[in-house]
């Protein structure tokens, strides 16, 4: 092949990744445009604020999914993590009269139990990490509902509800949180050896290992952080909400799925940003508000994320198709 020849290839090679790379963003701010110049309520401020502070209540959910695809594998899990650890918590400082903080913790042990738990069967009998995460899906549910029940509507004491109120210069704490460790978290998935180590384990396990990664730990371990940052965003969730709710956390799980996907994550691995899937949760968020800005029965929402995440599946399928193994 002639030099030119290799220079288009490379032109026409560089110019694919670009789009793929930026293409999260321009259409999260298309979406965005569209929805600030054709509904006038959408632009106001409150409504803007209210976006992102619902997406601090979430973004941790979407780094444990991310970082778990990146690595190929996945935890349908969380959104009953997210209900239990809310409600839970909740019920240790209102019935048990426990300290805030130390339920906290008990409550952070408790859901880090749950992914130690998912991690060992998943590492160790080399089980799919999505049937398993199904069992504790419907179990914490369970669980949830159970409690949910018991409590029967109570309100939460005023020092559980003022976590999420808590602001800094006006906005809500969380805000700040969440810009603050996606960065961060972005950096080091980037640039610290130890993180790109989950990369090394998606795109091929068996040569991750003969270069000394250690790959059960390393997934073990990000088992168990994401239920743990589950838990957290659970007790934010509830804290913000102020009392039980039924059904919360409900889809939530498939919700972060695809808003890892439509940010570049791939079910089989080796791909992913915690940046790229925050933008993702932002389009999602965006297109379920313009519903809403279009009077549209919120019924429908679970068609439309149901809708995304098959399209979202396809592209990903026809993207890397060469992981298949048949």
């Amino acid at each position: 092949m002639t030099k030119a020849g290799n220079k288009l290839d490379n032109r026409r090679g560089l110019s694919s990744i670009n789009v793929g790379q930026y293409s999260i963003y321009i259409v999260a701010v298309v979406a965005f445009l569209f929805l600030s110049f054709t509904r006038p309520n959408f632009f106001r401020y409150t409504n803007i604020y209210s976006l992102v502070f619902g997406l601090s209540m979430e973004f941790l959910l979407v780094i444990g999914i991310t970082l778990l695809l990146i690595m190929g594998e996945v935890d349908l899990s969380i959104g009953s993590v997210y209900a239990f650890a809310g409600v839970f918590t909740g019920m240790l400082v209102y019935e048990l009269e426990i300290p805030l903080i130390i339920s906290i913790l008990i409550c952070l042990i408790a859901t880090g139990a749950i992914g130690f738990i998912n991690g060992f069967l998943v590492v160790r009998f080399r089980a799919n990490s999505l049937m398993i995460t199904i069992g504790t899906m419907i179990l914490f549910r369970g669980l949830a509902d159970v409690l949910i029940n018991f409590l029967k509507g109570i309100t939460y004491p005023y020092e559980y509800r003022a976590i999420a109120n808590f602001k800094i210069l006006n906005i809500n704490f969380t805000i700040f949180l969440m810009f603050i460790v996606i960065v961060g978290l972005e950096y080091l998935l980037v640039n610290h050896a130890s993180f790109r180590k989950l990369y090394y384990i998606g795109e091929n396990k068996l040569s991750a290992k003969i270069y000394g990664v250690r790959v059960e730990r390393v997934k073990h371990t990000v088992f168990i952080i994401t239920s743990m940052t589950a838990g957290l965003a659970g007790i934010l969730g509830a804290s913000r909400s102020g009392q039980t709710v039924w059904n919360t956390g409900q889809g939530l799980e498939f919700k972060m799925i695809t808003a890892a996907i439509l940010g570049g994550a791939s079910l089989f691995g080796g791909k992913g940003s915690v940046v790229k899937s925050l933008f993702g949760l932002f389009l999602l968020t965006i297109i379920l508000n313009g519903l809403v800005m279009y009077n549209v029965d919120p019924v429908w929402t679970d068609v439309v994320v149901g809708f995304v995440l098959i399209l979202a599946i396809v592209f990903d399928t026809r993207i890397n198709r060469e992981k298949l193994v048949f």
